[in-house]
């Protein structure tokens, strides 16, 4: 018993203390060699290496929230001065929230590397234990660099456990094509090395063709997107949930790929944040009158998506479970490949009928009639996705890298080429003269 205590004990400060690759606090810096030389101490570290997914600056608040408050879909209700920042798409580089995802997402891509590191070591694994956790340690650092691509562009890469601060914590930025071929690979090889059946909480094969669907597309490598997407709508582990309610209702679901596990001992607060204060909640953001406006006379996901209390306010109502906190978090979820898949086809000139029937799919379970057969033209198809993402995907953490990868976030956003991307923030600077800044911060 006390031999097991002291493990728990060791990996959790290494976990918690040995996180950064950039931090600059020698304090925080240990040896990770007593804590993941067992089975047990690399199963808790895959562990860990979840839960820095489950950052408040990351997925239990603001990287679902942020892409929806720096866009059109929500209103800053709230009083952080961090939050009104992206609201009004003014971002100082001294914002602690932007720091706080560039911190969150090297302290999971820290965790790991640390695995990555230590699972060829450790030879009491079998060969099954260590093929799974290498993939799942790929998955969780692909997806933390996904993150980071998302609002910084080019980043830091850093494959290597960070023990100690020195010099070699001073990492220059390097191109994105340089940082997506890591994605890629990351993502692929997890794919050969994960488990088909997909398990709450878990990454799986499909979840690693899933993020690649997303980062290809993103690349704009279309064929390739298209091609991941149609694995998982052709895989028969998943399918859409009749109701798209019962999508955050019902946890784990049919259609969900990805999915961060939350409980009572494990909570998040999202609903927290959304709902009203007569519900309970902070209300630090609302749906805006233009988000609302934008569902269809009878789609479902209006309802599903925006409560209205009792004072007449907009609040978000995805994440309910505001007494216990509770709500998962899905990062990726089947809808998303239909029209990935739709996306890809449209930019690749491929006849409309069939874009349109990917579009239609997702419709039809949000009880509308399929698209208009007179859209036929590419750019009108483009649109017509970016607007089914928008309505299926709300407060999701989807809408401002939509608008960015269609070329339209500087017209319908009102803001400068220069604010694509997020600043890179001031605090890491002052610590990494390697660092350099995005143009207009």
């Amino acid at each position: 018993m006390k031999t097991t205590y002291l493990r728990w004990i060791v990996t959790a400060a290494l976990l918690a203390a040995c996180d950064s690759p950039l931090n600059t606090d020698p304090t925080s810096a240990i040896d990770s060699e007593d804590a993941l030389t067992t089975p047990r101490g690399i199963e808790l570290g895959v562990n860990g290496a979840y839960r820095s997914l489950q950052s408040g600056s990351l997925y239990s608040l603001n990287h679902t929230v942020y892409p929806d408050l720096y866009a059109d879909n929500l209103d800053f209700t709230g009083t952080f001065q961090t939050d009104r920042e992206v609201s009004l798409r003014n971002i100082t580089t001294g914002n602690g929230a932007i720091l706080g995802i560039w911190q969150a997402a090297y302290t999971g891509i820290n965790r790991a590397n640390n695995l990555l590191d230590a699972i060829p070591r450790v030879t009491a694994l079998t060969p099954g234990q260590a093929a799974q956790y290498r993939g799942e340690a790929l998955f969780i650092r692909a997806l933390h660099y996904s993150v980071l691509v998302r609002y910084f562009g080019d980043v830091p890469i850093v494959t290597e456990p960070s023990r100690d601060v020195g010099p070699q914590t001073l990492v220059a930025r390097r191109p994105l094509a340089e940082v997506n071929a890591l994605i890629f690979a990351d993502l692929e090889e997890a794919a050969t090395l994960l488990p088909a059946a997909p398990a709450a909480g878990r990454a799986s094969s499909g979840a690693a063709n899933a993020l690649l669907a997303r980062v290809y597309l993103d690349d704009a490598q279309y064929a390739l997107a298209r091609d991941k997407a149609t694995l998982l709508i052709g895989d028969p582990a998943y399918g859409l949930v009749p109701v798209y309610r019962d999508i955050f209702v019902v946890k784990n679901g049919a259609e969900s790929i990805f999915e961060l596990q939350y409980s009572v001992n494990n909570a998040n607060a999202q609903a927290f944040w959304y709902y009203t204060q007569t519900l309970g909640g902070r209300w630090g953001f609302s749906p805006s009158l233009d988000l609302y406006n934008a569902f269809e006379v009878g789609d479902a996901r209006r309802d599903a998506s925006i409560g209205i209390d009792a004072l007449s306010r907009r609040y978000g109502d995805k994440f309910f479970r505001i007494a216990l906190g509770d709500d998962n978090v899905i990062v990726l979820r089947l809808p998303e490949m239909y029209l990935i898949r739709a996306e890809a086809n449209a930019q690749l000139a491929a006849a409309p009928a069939i874009v349109r029937g990917d579009v239609d799919v997702v419709r039809t379970r949000a009880g509308l009639a399929g698209l208009d057969t007179t859209i036929t033209a590419q750019v009108d198809l483009l649109n017509a996705i970016l607007q089914e993402r928008r309505v299926e995907y709300a407060f999701e953490g989807h809408r401002f890298f939509d608008l960015r990868r269609m070329g339209l976030a500087t017209t319908l956003l009102a803001i400068p080429p220069e604010r694509l991307l997020f600043p890179i923030p001031q605090a890491e600077r002052d610590v990494n003269p390697n660092l350099t800044q995005n143009p207009g911060y």
